[in-house]
């Protein structure tokens, strides 16, 4: 029943989901595009495109590159486009580009230089719009037309009545 010997059981997988964290620190420069599902923390300075699950830019960070993300808090320099759906700019933040976003939090100081557009507006406004088609129908040789009505006929004002004086 009891036996000191343990069958074999196969590594049981690491959680599902995005609980890393990825730092960056101040004395890192990264060239090239960043990918995780995770959390991504940067001080240091990247020379591309980052996209992640949560971001947190420190206020020596540095983005040269396009960042979407679920979550972002940006407290440094960002050059280049944000798409994120809560996304939350501290007062040293410094965007040049423009930003798209479900949610937003701008703290006094923060300075963008770009455009601001919520995801759903943006959805509408590339969405084609409904095109109206008008085709051109003869009308038969055989109709006549109907009475012609002048335009006296249609304005004409009725004289103003006269009040009964008694």
């Amino acid at each position: 029943m009891f036996s000191k010997s343990k069958p074999d059981s196969a590594p049981r997988p690491l959680k599902t989901g995005a609980p890393g964290l990825s730092f960056i620190g101040p004395e890192v420069v990264v060239s090239g595009d960043i990918t995780t599902g995770s959390q991504l923390h940067v001080d240091g300075r990247i020379e591309g495109h980052v996209q992640c699950g949560q971001l947190c830019q420190g206020k020596s960070g540095v983005v040269a590159g396009n960042i979407s993300a679920d979550e972002a808090r940006i407290a440094g320099l960002v050059e280049g486009t944000v798409f994120a759906a809560n996304l939350t700019l501290e007062s040293t933040a410094r965007i040049k580009g423009d930003i798209t976003y479900q949610t937003i939090s701008i703290a006094a100081g923060a300075q963008v230089d770009g455009r601001l557009a919520r995801r759903e507006a943006l959805a509408t406004a590339e969405a084609p719009s409904p095109v109206l088609v008008a085709t051109p129908i003869a009308e038969p040789a055989t109709r006549k037309p109907e009475k012609n009505v002048a335009p006296e006929d249609i304005f004409s004002i009725p004289p103003p009545r006269q009040a009964a004086v008694g």
